[in-house]
């Protein structure tokens, strides 16, 4: 395998397609290969993504706007805090959820896309290397949701089938070259397999 080198890649996904999952396996897969992988997530565990994270458990978030500036707010600390640094000593940085999160979750709930995505890189947030989109269907992403947290608990502001399949097409309209689709009806060790290939390639650049 190459040399390690600076990599960044982000999973994104609507809820319970099963990219923190696939996140987590890749990451392993490198470690065990003696590569330096970290992996982040989004909202981060930093003092703005603790106050979203409880916020979308609660159910009271803000309108889409307060929204996007929040986890702005949050990405601004993590890439300063973790990302850049990370990519500065020339590692694999596996982010679970981005800012294309964004452009889908809040364009789904009226902010426009285009215009999220444009804000983000104003503020010169750097760019993925790589976006793997793990795609599912909004009805069996919520049947795994609720499997997983039980049929009454773990409900969030997010978890609503019709508002899920707004996300879905959003991520899909913004698949550009950029992006690699993936089925999340695949196995998990299918997925990861082709992820793994993918980034091998990407370091062999």
């Amino acid at each position: 395998m190459s040399e390690a080198r600076p990599l960044f890649v982000v999973f994104e996904g609507i809820d319970g397609s099963g990219k923190t999952t696939i996140c987590g396996e890749v990451q392993r897969h490198y470690l065990e290969a003696g590569l330096p992988a970290i992996g982040l997530r989004e909202p981060s565990d930093g003092p703005w993504g603790k106050r979203i994270r409880e916020m979308i458990r609660s159910g009271s978030m803000p309108e889409p706007g307060e929204q996007l500036l929040l986890f702005m707010r949050d990405r601004e600390d993590d890439v300063a805090s973790n990302v850049r640094p990370a990519l500065e000593a020339g590692k694999i940085v596996l982010m679970d959820r981005y800012y294309h999160s964004n452009a889908a979750y809040q364009g789904a709930l009226g902010l426009d896309a285009g215009h999220v995505i444009r804000e983000n890189l104003r503020k010169g947030f750097p760019e993925p290397d790589r976006v793997y989109l793990v795609d599912l269907d909004a009805a069996e992403a919520l049947r795994r949701v609720r499997g997983r947290d039980g049929a009454e608990g773990g409900r969030d502001a997010f978890e609503n089938e019709r508002f899920l399949s707004a996300v879905r097409q959003a991520y899909l309209s913004m698949a550009d070259r950029g992006f690699l689709v993936l089925d999340g009806r695949l196995a998990v060790r299918d997925i990861v397999e082709i992820v793994v290939r993918d980034i091998d390639a990407l370091l062999g650049e």
